[in-house]
């Protein structure tokens, strides 16, 4: 549905490109068509989210404002021949749309960005026929300015958990220029049994350098949050392909049932049982990224003995969940009615989700290097208790900090779907390919 929404926003917002017309004075044109330009860009950015192509809004706006103007002075070049002008507009629709490929903060299928130009510059041409029928040219200013309305309804849906939104602005407030709209997906779902979702995603990158193993943090949408966005984006970016695997109960997993053992909610067995349905590309090198909660879940990983080469922890922190709150929170993000019995409560708690120190006093000597990220903008307890957890993993390990950057890897929501920063993408991409 996200993929139809998209669309019609696409559609709407290159309506509103003008035609030039002759009659009005030169710089009232030139206005329309700076005007219709930002649509034109937006029309492009809002179809990249259908096409996977990361760019940020401020890129789009000029290369529609760009070619808005130029392909104007095309129409109106009297020496040019007249089927040359013709194709001036949907030559601007084309390239709207495959610049995407060159600009994208992750690598795109060439094939993908040119089929997605085409269909604009063709679907161009039908909505300039249909508005030369139907509307007055005189009326033109009219559907200029309506796309202004629907920028700022869709303006007032941004959402940021907490004030982590106002904190990143106050530090850097030319953030939201740089926001690409992505459509979350975690790629094509594996076969696995009854309550294990995973998810498989290939890079575009011609030479893959191995699997990450991404292991998401607390959040009902499990790999398709918005901060699991940004961690697929950069490592595709970086040239691996990616495994996310849902916890059980979040995202597309299914809760174990309240009567199940303990043993049910081990959040590595999903893990584990996809790196098996992966044996053709297994023999390449692994690594696991665990991002807050799944930061436990991955040293529990390298502890039990899993081959990696590398582990990258994001915006880990000691973590001793108790009491009610504790209790309705697991019940309320997992979706499921309350209450599991008290005691499997304690062990699924113990041996999964609170035992971070214990996890990395256990690794092995010889375990993968661990790089320790620290968010800039971080929450109060994280920031209080992330040291504690460093110093209890052993070497070999490395600590470096993502300044200017948010828990939520700089995500805001819209209406399902989320902006993504598309610098913190090319940032932790780096970190991937160069450790901290």
């Amino acid at each position: 549905m996200l993929e139809v929404a998209a669309l019609v926003l696409a559609v709407l917002f290159r309506s509103a490109w003008p035609q030039p017309y002759g009659q009005r004075k030169l710089y009232w044109q030139l206005i329309g068509q700076v005007i219709g330009g930002l649509w034109l860009g937006l029309a492009g950015w809002v179809a990249g989210a259908v096409l996977q192509a990361w760019v940020p809004i401020w890129q789009m706006l000029v290369v529609g404002i760009a070619l808005s103007v130029v392909s104007a002075g095309v129409t109106k070049v009297e020496s040019l021949p007249s089927g040359f002008r013709a194709f001036a507009r949907p030559a601007a629709d084309f390239l709207t749309l495959a610049l995407l490929g060159v600009l994208s903060a992750i690598p795109v299928r060439p094939v993908i960005v040119i089929a997605g130009a085409l269909a604009l510059a063709t679907a161009g041409l039908l909505i300039d026929r249909i508005i030369g029928l139907l509307l007055s040219p005189r009326l033109s200013p009219v559907l200029l300015a309506m796309p202004a309305a629907l920028v700022l309804f869709l303006a007032l849906q941004v959402r940021q958990p907490g004030n982590f939104g106002s904190r990143l602005l106050a530090e850097d407030p030319l953030f939201p220029l740089r926001v690409a709209l992505v459509i979350p997906s975690a790629g094509e779902r594996l076969p696995m049994s009854e309550h294990t979702a995973a998810w498989f995603r290939k890079t575009a990158a011609a030479e893959p350098r191995g699997i990450a193993v991404v292991l998401h943090g607390n959040h009902r949408l499990g790999s398709r949050q918005p901060s699991g966005m940004v961690l697929q984006g950069a490592l595709l970016r970086a040239g691996y392909d990616v495994l996310s695997v849902d916890h059980p109960g979040f995202g597309a997993s299914a809760a174990p049932p309240t009567s199940a053992d303990w043993r049910a909610w081990d959040p590595t067995r999903g893990v584990l049982e996809a790196l098996r349905n992966l044996q053709s590309v297994r023999e390449r090198e692994t690594i696991v990224v665990g991002h807050s909660m799944g930061v436990d879940v991955a040293l529990k990983l390298a502890a039990d003995g899993a081959t990696l080469r590398a582990m990258y922890l994001w915006g880990g922190s000691l973590d001793r969940p108790y009491g009610p709150n504790w209790v309705s929170g697991f019940h309320r993000e997992r979706n499921i009615p309350c209450c599991l019995p008290p005691k499997s409560l304690d062990r699924i708690r113990e041996e999964f989700y609170g035992g971070g120190d214990r996890f990395a006093a256990t690794l092995p000597d010889n375990h993968a290097p661990v790089h320790f990220v620290r968010f800039g903008i971080e929450h109060a307890d994280v920031t209080r208790d992330r040291e504690p957890l460093y110093a209890a993993i052993t070497e070999p390990k490395a600590q470096c900090d993502f300044h200017s950057v948010s828990h939520y890897f700089n995500t805001l929501a819209l209406r399902g779907f989320v902006l993504a920063d598309t610098l913190t993408v090319r940032r932790a991409s780096e970190i991937f390919t160069s450790g901290c």
